[in-house]
């Protein structure tokens, strides 16, 4: 029996629903978390999950294919640029949050310079920077 797994990308909330078995009891416990990968090909492609749980990450790799999950539920859709999120792992809780489809990229990003904001070499300003050549002056 296949599961129904619904259409989901890297970034997206889920909760995976899975069998865990304890001695000769089954129960299913639910998993929720951000993808932060998908990975494979084939009978062998997997999922991973991560999710932070009293400020410590916790990842879950689940196969697509899997008899032990029971059913996914999609919770959010997210917007990312990457395909593998591994860069969450270093980021905190607060900080992991991922973008939603549609919503606004915040204006200091977004904006291209324009005339009026160059920036201007000022007089006697060559290479003082470490790491910088010096401006011809026109």
């Amino acid at each position: 029996m296949a599961t129904k797994i619904p259409a989901f990308k890297p970034g997206d909330l889920i909760r995976v629903y899975s069998k865990i078995v304890e001695g000769e009891k089954t129960r299913v416990t639910p998993f929720q978390g951000v993808v932060i990968q998908i990975k494979g090909s084939g009978i062998s492609k997997t999922f991973t999950v991560r999710k932070v749980s009293a400020g410590v990450g916790v990842e879950r790799v689940f196969p697509f294919h899997s008899p032990m999950i029971t059913k996914v539920e999609l919770k959010k859709k997210g917007r990312v640029r990457r395909a593998k999120l591994n860069y969450l792992r270093q980021k905190k809780s607060r900080r992991m949050k991922v973008q939603e489809p549609g919503a606004e990229i915040p204006a200091g990003e977004a904006a291209a310079p324009t005339a009026a904001a160059e920036v201007k070499p000022q007089e006697g300003a060559g290479a003082s920077t470490p790491g910088q050549k010096p401006v011809d002056k026109v």
